[in-house]
């Protein structure tokens, strides 16, 4: 039997765990897990409430729950109540199961891989509260074997080590923040608050800079791009939006704002995307289908027939053209609408590689003006003649060969959050040093500090060293995909295949690497987001590989799964690790997530699943509104309403709602007799996840606490050419209601017509009867 040793216990070492033990050959690896934190989970190790860590414990995945998960473990098969066992037993069964959401927050991902160590990994082999601090490798006869020390985190005194034939490092990619790496004026050097600066990381909400949002004002400013940049900015918008308009607000105006500081634009994602924004016209669709944007984005019928293989590496040109065409297809256009020209990418720029970020809120927050993007690198701090914190921009674009002289000055600066990524250097700090220079270790490279082939998970010069999720952005599938290449070459000691053909092979691989090491150093045009972003490709490739035929989607009553090659012409459905499994027929575990995603799909066509979150996140931000009154009544006249609307976010008051606005219009009422009224009207709106349900409410006197319902939308499936129901020149998606308000009755008919991911506009009819009432309105929302 072979020993092993895998540093961390997060997602990589315990699917890495996993595999081994439960390999072709179960009885070939001993497997030992040192792992540093209290639980198993890693970043994810994280309860509910927890402050600590690198992740608020709320915080949405990007990913649905598909992605996130392995493909052994069901998302069903986790309990997510406050008991101490993870797995669902037959008692919670029979009773209420919490129901994972489609994204799941961060508790619940540390949740899952509780769930999923407790199934498949016993519980000797987990050493935890141990750091590993020292491996040197050595030669026993003729082969290569570690010897590892680690301590107690509890008790640094306490040292245990042991000789293991195999050395796994899972102790992830993002292991310290990288610092804010900005010039500091000599002037300003110990009179900055090091409150004031905190990575993205680390940020959990802004009274953490200022104690009272409703005495002062000034800016917050969130320095970098990307992912982090803008889930940071909307995290400090949407708090600060909820200041202002949740019914704890104070009567004094909050005056900070959000400022974004971005090297080069980028597109705003959606957690939920459509499947089809456009006709083959190049029209777009005004009731598109909607799906989580992996399920949509990760879909094998976009792409071209025959083999798959991974697009990594630097972006040619025509790539990163037909890239922005399709980003700028599902987002309704180049952004120019939003009003911010930070965000508009230029001629030259769409021949350069995309850049995305991941929120439901930022784009809309931008539109609003509760975030202002500035284009730029940060290149300086200092402090003005009254104490306040200034940050000076370097106007220009990263990967330009030229940049403007120009420069921009934020002022009244009250904390910085800098989105700086992470060094995963303390990762790696224990390899000994002939071993990180063999493996080509660059510490100042925190993009590819190692050169690990093909899949970065081995280097065949050093041949009992594996990684798994050891890269930039690391999914799930293919960490389990890269545990899985271990398993099979250390089983059978074919150490260069079938991850390589020949040792020459091997040696250009390396070349390649260093290559692309100093592309990524000296922001090469080409550069992507991330070197290794292709999931699709690489789970393809690396089952291909392994012999793994991809699973067919099965039907919701079906255990059974009909697999298929990997080359077939009619692949439909999304990648998803589930359907990559060299079970058959597929375990019980796999089965429940292939028709969990079955059913997924099909309620997405057929029962206008997902279409209420989209539209309640399109509904955000400012509009202008005309209303036509028509009273039928003597005595009240009709007339037109000419004004504005505004959905403001902010943090739901009941917490059986996972979103909610603060909807407040105002604007003139023309009458027919010419008087004209000055009027404003308030609602609350809701969306319930669990329920996919968009609902209005009425609000108190207060004008801001939430009173009874006024009515629940009820969005109505496709029928085909003409909608039962229908009124003049309607294409969009409607979503009726029947609301009795004492005596009086409302029935809402709304349309909703889309651009993309954005509503282009909306409108909501009431007809109103009752013993004093009988009139039609009409509203039409346009930006």
């Amino acid at each position: 039997m072979k020993s092993v040793l895998i540093v961390g216990a997060g997602p990589a070492g315990l699917v890495a765990a996993k595999t081994l033990i439960h390999s072709s050959h179960p009885s070939r690896f001993a497997v030992t897990i040192v792992e540093q934190k209290e639980r198993v989970g890693g970043m994810w190790a994280i309860r509910k409430g927890d402050r600590n860590g690198k992740c608020n414990s709320d915080m949405l995945t990007n990913l649905s729950r598909f992605t996130v998960s392995f493909s052994d473990l069901s998302w069903d098969s986790v309990s997510l109540n406050d008991s101490t066992n993870p797995l669902v037993n037959d008692s919670e069964v029979r009773n209420v199961k919490q129901t994972a959401p489609m994204f799941p927050r961060a508790w619940q991902v540390g949740r899952y891989l509780q769930a999923y160590a407790q199934m498949y990994i016993p519980e000797n082999c987990i050493k935890l509260n141990s750091k590993v601090t020292k491996a040197e490798r050595f030669q026993e006869d003729t082969i290569h074997k570690w010897k590892v020390s680690w301590n107690s985190t509890q008790d640094s005194s306490s040292t245990r080590e042991g000789v293991f034939d195999y050395l796994i490092v899972g102790s992830g990619f993002f292991a310290v923040p990288n610092p804010l790496g900005i010039d500091v004026s000599s002037e300003s050097a110990g009179k900055l608050d090091p409150t004031k600066f905190t990575h993205s990381s680390h940020f959990r909400h802004v009274t953490e800079f200022i104690p009272d949002l409703y005495e002062g004002s000034g800016n917050i400013v969130v320095i970098g791009g990307g992912m982090s940049g803008s889930e940071a900015g909307a995290y400090v918008a949407s708090q600060l939006s909820s200041a202002r308009y949740s019914p704890s607000a104070h009567e004094s105006p909050v005056g900070y704002k959000c400022y974004h500081v971005t090297s080069r634009p980028f597109y705003t994602m959606k957690r939920y995307l459509p499947i089809d924004p456009q006709e083959s016209s190049g029209k777009y669709n005004q009731t598109p289908t909607f799906l989580p944007m992996d399920l949509c984005l990760y879909d094998l019928s976009r792409r071209p027939p025959g083999p798959i293989a991974p697009g990594n590496g630097l972006m040619p040109p025509e790539r990163a053209v037909k890239t922005h065409q399709y980003l700028e297809s599902i987002l309704g256009g180049d952004q120019k609408d939003l009003g911010s020209s930070a965000l508009i990418h230029g001629g030259e720029q769409t021949k350069r590689p995309a850049y995305v970020g991941i929120s439901d809120t930022y784009s809309n927050f931008v539109r609003s003006g509760d975030i202002t993007p500035v284009r730029g690198r940060a290149s300086g701090v200092g402090t003005s003649s009254d104490g306040k914190i200034v940050i000076h921009v370097e106007a220009g674009d990263e990967g330009q060969e030229t940049k403007t002289a120009s420069r921009a000055t934020i002022e009244n600066v009250v904390g910085i959050i800098y989105a700086t990524g992470f060094t995963p250097q303390p990762a790696i700090s224990f390899l000994p040093t002939d071993v990180l220079e063999t493996l080509c270790h660059d510490s100042d490279s925190h993009r590819l500090p190692l050169l690990l082939q093909r899949f970065s998970f081995y280097n065949h010069k050093v041949l009992n060293l594996a990684f798994v999720g050891f890269y930039e952005g690391p999914f799930w599938g293919v960490m389990e995909m890269q545990a899985r290449l271990i398993a099979k070459q250390w089983e059978t000691g074919d150490v260069l295949k079938p991850v390589t053909s020949s040792f020459e092979n091997a040696e250009k691989e390396l070349d390649d690497l260093l290559s692309l090491r100093e592309a990524l150093r000296e922001h090469h045009d080409q550069k992507p987001q991330f070197w290794m972003g292709d999931y699709v490709g690489l789970v393809e490739t690396m089952s291909h590989l392994l012999d793994i035929p991809r699973s067919d989607i099965a039907s919701p009553s079906s255990v059974r799964v009909r697999k298929q090659p990997q080359n077939d012409d009619n692949r439909t459905g999304p990648c998803v690790a589930a359907r990559y499994t060299s079970s058959n027929p597929l375990s019980l575990e796999s089965a429940k997530i292939l028709r969990d995603l079955n059913t997924t799909l099909l309620q997405s066509k057929s029962e206008c699943r997902f279409l209420p979150a989209a539209t309640f996140s399109a509904l955000q931000g400012p509009w202008q509104l005309s209303r036509r009154l028509t009273s039928f009544l003597t005595g009240f006249p009709s007339g037109d309403f000419k004004g504005t609307a505004h959905f403001h976010p902010r943090q739901p008051t009941d917490e059986k709602f996972d979103a909610e606005y603060l909807y407040i219009e105002q604007g003139s009422l023309t009458m027919e007799t010419g008087m004209v009224l000055s009027a404003t009207r308030r609602y609350a709106y809701r969306y319930n996840a669990v329920k996919d349900q968009i609902s209005a409410w009425f609000v108190k006197d207060d004008g801001l606490t939430v009173d009874y319902l006024f009515n629940e939308m009820e969005f109505q499936p496709k029928l085909g050419e003409e909608k039962e129901g229908s009124i003049e020149d309607e294409t969009g998606w409607i979503a009726t209601s029947t609301h009795l308000c004492e005596r009086d009755n409302y029935d809402s008919h709304c349309e909703f017509r889309f651009r993309g991911v954005e509503l282009e506009k909306f409108a909501i009819d009431y007809e109103v009867k009752g013993p004093k009432k009988d009139y039609v309105s009409r509203t039409w929302y346009t930006r």
